[in-house]
């Protein structure tokens, strides 16, 4: 957040026949198993395995109006996944980048440089985790919610305004935590990992006839990297480029789910502290003086009741998103060195309700919401001072939504849907979706997906202004838009292997860029990009009841500046992607996870090398009694790569870590309810 102030085809030939290789490993043990493990092969039960957010009501998979991918819990174990933005980075068509401050997700090609990731809805429980400030989707160690509470991570790619409103531009996000089991569970977790990395957690679980519930605190630290070196600042006066324990990353979560009959009550609350190491915002080099804190926060109650004519869901909610970004500026020390704050501050209240209805067969559902802010508030000050900019705002949106779908003929499937939101400050939106799913068989799903969607420009976007680099806009923003076209084919090859093929195309318009203000001389944001995205997505996956499992995506994505007529920054043109993993024994597995990303453009035009990672993760199931470990060797190979870093910062591009290590051991202890 803001203070005051081409590699060539041979590395994808060898990530690409790594992966080959790997994978048909893993097809051949699959063909070698018994008859009767082959029947007990989940790729058919992955397929039809129900997902919710693609349509806000449960239906399978192959049948949803997307293409979506689910990961669950035993996964994010297995591969030793430590964030949200680690998931994400594994997936087809997705990829991200670090700066020392913050995760960012890139998806088919378009990460735009100095976004938030605000054009990607991010949820829990259907609760949406975007700000009211930045409209940020937190994705690093600054996700609010510990990985080990989740229970699987729906992810729903294409537009999806018609449902979900703003933000929803390049997909949605939905992380699903996990339900109460019988009984009182006690659950401990620690780890330990490279950097001086330490995390706890501790988590209750209880349930008893109609009340559960699941309680859990997580604390995690690290000293980050002792000395980061960057070229651009190699002065005597900056300490020869050298960031000397400024990297340092501290993170607190409390999560509660409490669930009574057809009510639930879930809160959570999350504060994320970093040191940043780069210079960022035009502050000091190497000094302890520049950080931000985070801290994100909601409550809900929700209301789920089955009525004569339908379901029907209720909630209303209050949330609170803060941020503290500390920079130093002038000398080193003494007088010449001076401190100064950004703080920026929202809390709001929503209420919604859905009605779903299934008629024959075919389904129906309509929707409803409200949000008022009570305030989104934005300060710059200078320490001692008064503030030198205060903007207060108590902006208020309004939606109605509703979706069919029709199953007029055999085999096809007509979805149609449109979202009408209004904002105080903008005024109407339409965003409309189209789609037909044509099912020649149980195994095969043809897809066409036309999609709407926007993304309103935010409070920082609209209204901020320091007087030293930015001005607020000239006239008032508009929101962005996209349209979409999409074709999807999923294929249940054998009944252990699955291919997915997907083409897309994406038309942006209204982007909001940072550009000169011919007045003042400083910069401001207006409405004047304008992106073309076009992507093709390959995937074979196999999944075995036995353990055993691979998933290998290819990824090629042209996305171009319409105006400049040149591929947009921080845009990998090819991609590939490995995960498989292995039983070692009845209770141990091993993971191997491979990582290719081609060169990129970074923001500031020069080229980043492409990238090749490698990482290994070990863990086994609860042994002896509820005890269960893992060990994960991150960038096995220590290969040196770079993520392109944003207009915020001097370097074009962040030198990222080397060879790491992390080591977990997990305690459940599990009473059973008593029988009567």
């Amino acid at each position: 957040m803001p203070w005051s102030a081409s590699a060539g085809w041979k590395p994808i030939a060898h990530g690409v026949a790594l992966s080959a290789c790997l994978f048909s490993s893993c097809a051949l043990y699959a063909q070698s198993q018994s008859d009767q493990d082959v029947m007990s092969l989940s790729i058919e039960q992955l397929a039809q395995a129900k997902v919710f957010t693609a349509s806000r009501h449960l239906e399978d998979s192959r049948q949803a109006p997307s293409s979506v991918s689910i990961i669950d819990a035993e996964e994010i174990r297995r591969y030793g996944w430590r964030t949200l933005g680690d998931v994400l980075n594994s997936l087809r068509g997705f990829y991200t980048s670090y700066d020392r401050q913050y995760t960012y997700l890139g998806v088919r090609g378009v990460l735009r440089p100095g976004d938030y990731d605000s054009r990607i809805l991010l949820m829990v429980n259907g609760h949406r985790l975007n700000d009211n400030v930045y409209d940020s989707a937190q994705i690093g160690r600054e996700f609010p919610l510990d990985l080990d509470l989740i229970d699987h991570i729906e992810i729903v790619r294409g537009p999806s305004s018609s449902l979900f409103g703003s933000n929803a531009v390049f997909g949605v996000i939905n992380v699903i935590t996990r339900q109460p089991r019988p009984g009182v569970t006690i659950e401990a977790s620690g780890e330990t990992s490279s950097f001086l990395g330490r995390k706890g957690r501790l988590t209750a679980n209880l349930q008893n006839g109609r009340l559960s519930g699941i309680f859990s605190g997580s604390l995690y630290g690290s000293n980050g990297q002792s000395q980061l070196f960057y070229p651009e600042y190699a002065l005597p006066e900056t300490n020869n480029g050298v960031a000397d324990n400024v990297d340092a990353d501290h993170s607190g979560q409390v999560f509660g789910d409490m669930q009574y009959g057809n009510f639930r009550f879930q809160g959570l609350y999350s504060t994320r502290t970093k040191l940043i190491p780069t210079g960022a915002y035009q502050t000091n080099f190497d000094d302890s003086g520049t950080l931000s804190t985070d801290s994100r926060a909601f409550v809900e109650m929700s209301y789920h009741r089955p009525v004569a004519l339908g379901d029907l869901d209720m909630r209303v909610y209050y949330d609170m998103y803060d941020f503290l970004g500390g920079g130093s500026f002038g000398g080193s020390d003494g007088a010449d060195r001076y401190l100064a704050s950004t703080w920026a501050r929202a809390d709001w209240l929503g209420t919604e309700a859905t009605f779903g209805r299934q008629i024959g067969r075919h389904r129906v559902i309509v929707g409803a919401d409200y949000e008022y802010s009570m305030r989104v508030d934005q300060r710059n000050e200078l320490a001692g001072q008064p503030a030198f900019f205060n903007d207060h705002r108590q902006p208020s949106r309004a939606a109605v939504y509703g979706e069919a779908e029709l199953n007029l003929v055999p085999k096809l499937s007509v979805r149609m849907g449109a979202r009408l939101d209004w904002f105080d400050a903008y005024g109407d939106l339409l965003s409309p979706r189209v789609a037909l799913v044509y099912s020649p068989n149980s195994r095969s799903a043809l897809k066409y997906v036309y999609g709407r969607a926007f993304r309103a420009p935010n409070a920082y976007e609209s209204y901020y202004a320091d007087g030293v680099v930015l001005v607020a806009p000239s006239s008032p923003l508009k929101p962005e838009t996209i349209g979409s076209h999409e074709i999807i084919f999923e294929r249940g090859l054998t009944s252990w292997l699955q291919m997915t093929a997907d083409g897309s195309y994406n038309h942006l318009g209204n982007l909001i860029d940072q550009v000169p203000d011919p007045a003042s001389g400083l910069t401001h944001f207006v409405n004047i990009g304008r992106d073309r995205g076009r992507a093709l997505e390959l995937e074979l996956e196999t999944k075995r009841a036995s353990d055993l499992a691979a998933r290998v995506s290819y990824t090629l994505a042209d996305a171009a500046d319409e105006i400049q007529h040149v591929r947009l920054a921080n845009s990998p043109l090819h991609m590939a992607k490995f995960n498989g993993t292995v039983p070692l024994s009845h209770k141990s597995f091993a993971a191997l996870e491979v990582l290719y990303a081609s060169s990129q453009i970074s923001y500031q035009g020069t080229r980043v090398p492409s990238s090749l990672l490698t990482n290994v993760t070990v863990s086994t199931k609860p042994v002896w009694g509820g005890w269960a470990f893992s060990a994960s060797c991150y960038n096995a190979f220590n290969r040196l790569w770079f993520s392109p870093a944003g207009p915020e910062l001097r370097q074009a591009e962040i030198q990222q870590d080397g060879r790491t290590f992390r080591f977990k051991v997990t305690y459940r202890f599990r009473r059973e309810r008593d029988s009567k």
